[in-house]
């Protein structure tokens, strides 16, 4: 019996590994995964110094991670699995309340973050314009009562009280603001990092009224509302059974001109704010000017003030939405792509004001602003 056992163990487990094999080599390979929203690696170009130094046989196990058949299966599997023997606060993301999926603080070392802000104000004190920031708190500090237990703290209040000690820029916190908010409506998506709609519209109001400039209110917006979207965190986590985000597109009718330009592409312009193609991805974010650019410009010539630059990040696309109604010109310029003086670039457009604009788990890592000059 015991035998039977054993062989019959050996010809399941053999069965199932020519199995993996041939699914392996005969399925067709992927060279991008929608749900983790990230190029898969590519089959190793075999050489011997590549075998001597160990990077091919590196090569080969991120491949066929990558390529294992079901994988997509099995990675939502690990996740729940994880979650099930009480590791949710060893992850990535946390499976947290209501339904969120939260990332973990990007860090607690604040000396990048520290260097950044002294390049914005250094930047701030010679751009000849006056310089403001905004800082879009995370979604684990915004939502810190769903989180699970053991969590990792976020340092947004240390990074608040940092920025708040420049001299030269500008910067305004609206936190307040984004939770009295959410207790009317979510200001971060459950499974995405960025600020929903809502949570846009508050910082745009709150930072008008700071400044005692005119805003629009919400009945001044037809809302479109788009189903199904799934954003980095449900991408990033495995947990596939997560209810997916509704989306929602304000609008105010405003017409505006749209330039994109990326390096050694050729300009692309349109007519609207609204990039609605991708709302047949699982990633709606992008329906938002198009996504991540390294220039783009809003044009509306009959707006009532001059021209604002956006230096930012991710976090902008949907806030710049509700400028356009305001600014002649909107120009918006990310630092991971661009390459030129920034200076320059407002003395030419002349622009009158620029706004920081970016979320603080973007600071403590990014780099990027050495470009600023």
């Amino acid at each position: 019996m015991k035998k039977q056992r054993f062989w019959l163990c050996t010809v399941v487990f053999g069965t199932f590994l020519l199995g993996v094999t041939l699914l392996l080599f005969l399925l067709p390979k992927k060279d991008y995964s929608q749900r983790e929203k990230r190029y898969l690696a590519s089959a190793p170009e075999v050489s011997w110094s590549g075998l001597l130094d160990g990077s091919v046989q590196g090569q080969l196990e991120d491949w066929l991670a990558d390529q294992f058949p079901g994988r997509d299966g099995w990675v939502g599997l690990n996740a729940y699995w994880t979650l099930a023997t009480g590791r949710n606060a060893q992850q990535d993301f946390y499976h947290a309340k209501d339904g969120y999926l939260i990332a973990t603080p990007a860090g607690q070392d604040l000396t990048n973050y520290k260097k950044t802000l002294q390049r914005f104000d250094r930047f701030a004190a010679s751009c000849g314009v006056p310089a403001s920031m905004v800082l879009a708190p995370s979604t684990g500090w915004l939502k810190g009562d769903l989180l699970p237990m053991g969590h990792e703290p976020y340092p947004d209040d240390a990074m608040f009280d940092l920025a708040g000690e420049l001299e030269n820029l500008t910067v305004y916190d609206f936190r307040r603001d984004l939770l009295q908010a959410d207790s009317q409506q979510p200001v971060a998506y459950r499974t995405d990092h960025h600020l929903t709609s809502w949570g846009n519209y508050t910082l745009y109001a709150a930072w008008r009224e700071a400044r005692g400039l005119p805003y629009l209110q919400p009945g001044d917006y037809a809302v479109e509302t788009s189903e199904g979207f799934c954003g980095t965190a449900w991408s990033g986590s495995g947990y596939w059974l997560t209810e997916p985000d509704t989306l929602e597109l304000w609008d105010s009718g405003v017409r505006v001109g749209v330039t994109i330009t990326d390096g050694g592409e050729s300009p692309v312009s349109g007519d609207s704010l609204f990039f609605r193609s991708h709302l047949a991805e699982l990633d709606q974010y992008p329906v938002f000017l198009d996504g991540n650019h390294c220039q783009v410009e809003i044009s509306k010539p009959d707006a009532p003030e001059g021209s604002i630059l956006l230096i930012k990040d991710s976090y902008a696309h949907c806030f710049a939405t509700f400028l356009a109604e305001h600014y002649r010109h909107v120009y918006m310029l990310d630092l991971r792509y661009y390459r030129g003086s920034i200076s320059d670039f407002i003395a030419q457009n002349a622009v009158d004001e620029v706004l920081f604009l970016y979320g603080t788990s973007t600071l403590l890592t990014d780099t990027n602003s050495a470009w600023l000059f």
